[in-house]
Formats: structure tokens, sequence, C-alpha cells
């Protein structure tokens, strides 16, 4: 009896710190481990971002299991070779059962190895090695029958968020969904602005105005915060608008995160420039994805004259942590002043100056004509101390939250129209016309609206 307890508790010690294995599942790289638990559950481990846990069984363990690494190559391959989601999750399902079995088999030799261990302390003979073998086997197969026959994976309907997931629990919402909904969103989306496009030049036949399509268009985009439904519809927007250039004033994702990034892959298909400031979701693992796009400006404190328009333009303080925190006002002093400076040091008030907080611009109102913005999702125009102040709202709808949002928050676009203009012998670029696109749902459709701004037709508002 006494080699029969060694065994087990050998058996039990050695499941607890050896059993972790790191196994490929398709394009991932999954790491499942076993601990023993007086409160067992499920664990899905998503670093840095944080986890979701489930009680999902009854046998004495937690099963966790780490997303360790993307393979983006092998992804990409295996995304272009299946023709449906269903046949992605069955390939999925198929890889994970032999994942399963791969590591039950080496849960029976690491008990096995344990029982044997265990039952030769007291005397190594054959009878230590018989006990410690079956002891093994049998523990296995009564933690495995335990956790298979008790397994309830609808517990995840209502699961426990840690770390930054706690404030996203619409990820298993999604999950459960599917992504059909979104898919047939970016669809209609993409039909919407080429309409866009066909609309506007039937409204052109009616304006006072002699010109109101720019010589430069110049799309203002802010606050995607990784809506899958976004990029498409810009890439869309680019298309029918004949778009030269693209200025994203930042929170292009959600919590900073690599994975996050190589979710961004689409701006690649953006054949126009795109210039870029971190917003307080972003981080530096995303500042340094954005840089590998052939045609992403990346501005950090910088000043860039691009197709004759001077635009300058701050991170916001916050995205130099991968911790999502709220903004220390020393940090925002600090960048506003530097910002202050910057334009300071330059011959000529630039065109544009871009931040992602409004507060790190206030103290240029009056000195430049233009500033771009976000941080508010709510698409605001209006003038101070003649300065023009444009906030896009969301883009991207205040993320996939917006999905679900019963008030319909707007995807949101600023199109900014330019033209040339002499001035002392020399051309500048004047901005005549911002086309304001709202787009709140399928099913409430969307808005398009005018507002000239040479004129000076449209809402001053006065102080802060």
């Amino acid at each position: 009896m006494g080699r029969v307890i060694l065994a087990a508790v050998i058996i039990l010690f050695l499941i607890n710190f050896t059993s972790a294995k790191v196994y490929k599942l398709s394009a991932f790289d999954v790491e499942i481990n076993l601990k023993i638990s007086d409160q067992p559950a499920t664990v899905f481990d998503f670093p840095p971002v944080g986890r979701i846990k489930a009680a999902t069984h009854k046998s004495p363990l937690d099963i966790n299991l780490t997303l360790d690494a993307i393979h983006q190559e092998r992804l990409n391959s295996i995304i272009e070779n299946i023709n449906s989601k269903d046949e992605l999750i069955s390939l999925l399902k198929e890889k994970g059962n032999i994942v399963v079995q791969l590591f039950v088999i080496r849960l029976i030799v690491i008990a096995i190895l344990g029982g044997i261990v265990g039952a030769s302390l007291i005397n190594f003979d054959r009878q230590s090695i018989l006990i410690g073998t079956i002891t093994g086997i049998i523990i296995v197969l009564i933690l495995s029958s335990m956790t298979y026959y008790t397994y309830d994976l609808s517990k995840f309907n209502d699961p426990n968020f840690e770390g930054m997931l706690e404030a996203a629990p619409w990820m298993i919402g999604m999950i459960q969904k599917g992504l059909d909904s979104i898919d047939q969103l970016g669809e209609e989306m993409q039909l919407i602005a080429s309409n866009m496009a066909e609309l506007f030049s039937k409204v052109d036949t009616l304006r006072p105005l002699s010109r109101v399509t720019g010589d430069l268009k110049v799309l203002h985009i802010t606050d995607i915060h990784n809506n899958p439904v976004a990029l498409p519809f810009v890439e869309q927007i680019v298309d029918s608008f004949a778009v030269d250039l693209i200025i994203d004033t930042g929170d292009i994702t959600d919590y900073g995160t690599p994975l996050e990034g190589e979710l961004l892959r689409r701006i690649d298909d953006l054949n126009v420039p795109y210039i870029f400031i971190a917003g307080n979701h972003d981080s530096p693992d995303i500042v340094e994805s954005m840089r590998e796009f052939e045609n992403v400006i990346v501005l950090q404190a910088d000043v860039i004259n691009i197709k004759g328009l001077v635009v300058a333009g701050v991170e916001d303080p916050a995205a130099k942590s991968n911790q999502i925190k709220p903004l220390q006002e020393e940090d925002m002093e600090e960048y506003k002043q530097g910002l202050e400076e910057l334009i300071a040091r330059l011959k000529v008030s630039p065109d544009i100056v871009i931040t992602h907080n409004f507060k790190l611009g206030k103290g240029l109102l009056g000195e430049i004509p233009l500033l771009l913005h976000g941080h508010d999702h709510v698409f605001k125009i209006y003038d101070i101390k003649g300065t023009t102040i444009i906030d896009a709202g969301t883009t991207g709808a205040s993320g996939i939250r917006g999905l679900q949002s019963e008030q319909g928050i707007p995807y949101s676009v600023a199109l900014l129209h330019y033209n040339k203009e002499e001035e002392v012998n020399l051309e500048k670029w004047s901005l005549d016309v911002v086309d304001i696109i709202k787009f709140y749902d399928r099913h409430s459709g969307f808005i398009l609206e005018r507002k000239l701004i040479n004129d000076k037709e449209m809402d001053k508002e006065e102080g802060d």
C-alpha cells in the first residue's frame, strides 16, 4: 500500500510541474499545461493581453492553454487554401484532436515514470515497476475520464476575464456569433462607399462653388480600434474618391499588442501615403509594426513635407508604454510643450498639425490653419481663433464593441479637398471643402455632408 501511495504522490507532482508542452496547431504554437487545483477550470492565456477562465469540468485539474506564437506566413498560406470558415474550423478541430492525443500519450509516459520512481523508493524490483506502471495508467485514466465526461463548454458563455481582457467581454460574444455579420457589413459598406462617389458627382452639379473637388484629397481617419470592417471601408473610399493621402490620428488598435499588429496587414494594400501618429491605445510594438509598411510614415514629434503639404504631429504620451493606463498630466504637458516648441522652430506655419488628443494641440490655436485629432469618438468640425479643428470621430465605430451598441455608433471619416492658390508668387495649398461621411449600420444608412472652409460657412466654437 505504501508503494501505491508514494507512486501516486510522485505522479501528481510530475503532472503538476512537468506536463507543460508546446504544440503546433496549424499556424499557432499553443502550450498545454496541467495544474492540480481545488477549483478546476480551463484557462486561455493570451500574453500580454490577459486570460479567459471558466469552470468547465470536475476533475481536480486546471487546463491552461497559452498562445505562444503565431506564424504569419503559415497562417496566410492556410487562409489562401481554405474556401470557408467552416473548413478552417474543421481543420483546427482535426489538428486539435491530434494534439490532445499526443498530450495524453505524453501524460501517460510521465505518469508511468513517476509511478515507477515513487514505488521504487521503498524497494526497487519488478513488483515496484509493475505497481508504478499500473498506478500511473489508472491515475491518467481517472483524470482523463473525469475531465471528458464532466466537461461543459457552455461555461464559456459566462467566463471570467483577467488582465486587460477585463475590459473586453465582447470577445467571447463575437466568437460565438461568428464573423458572418462582419463580412456582410463590410461588403455593404464597400458598396455604399462606391455609390458615394457617384452621389457627390451629382451634388457637384447643384453647388454654387466654382471648385468643389480638390486638386489634392486628404482622407482623415481615426480611432479604428481594430475593427475588421474599417480598413476595407477605407480602402474602398480611397479608390472611389481618388484619395491622395491618408492621415490617421491614432488608436488603430485596442490594446497595442503584437497580435493586433499582425491584423493591420491590409494597410499594405492602400496605394497612397499613410501618415500615422500613435494614440493612447497604441504602443511601441504597434509603432514598430506600422513602420514595416512601405507606404506608412510614422510621426513622433516630427515634421514632414509630403505632396507640398507640411504636416507636423506628435504621438500620444500613453503610446510610449505597452500598458493601457490613464494619461498623466505631467506627460501631457511635456508633450504639449514639445509640440509647441517644434512648431515655433519652423520658419513657416505647417499646413496641418495632427495629434490624437485635442489637448496636445490646444495651445496652437490661432497660430496654425488646421488641427486634426481623434480620441473623443464624436465627429466635430469647427473654428477657433482662425484655426479649423476636425475630429473624424471613429472610423472603426469604437471598435468591435461598437457592433453591439444599441445607439448605433457611426463609422466616420473626413475627406479634405485642397486646391492650389497663388500667394506672393508662390503656390500654396488651400483647404476649401471638407466632406463628412458617416455610416451608421446596414439598417440606418449613411449621412453625407459638405462643409465650405474658405467661405467660413461652418459652425464656430468659442473658448475651450
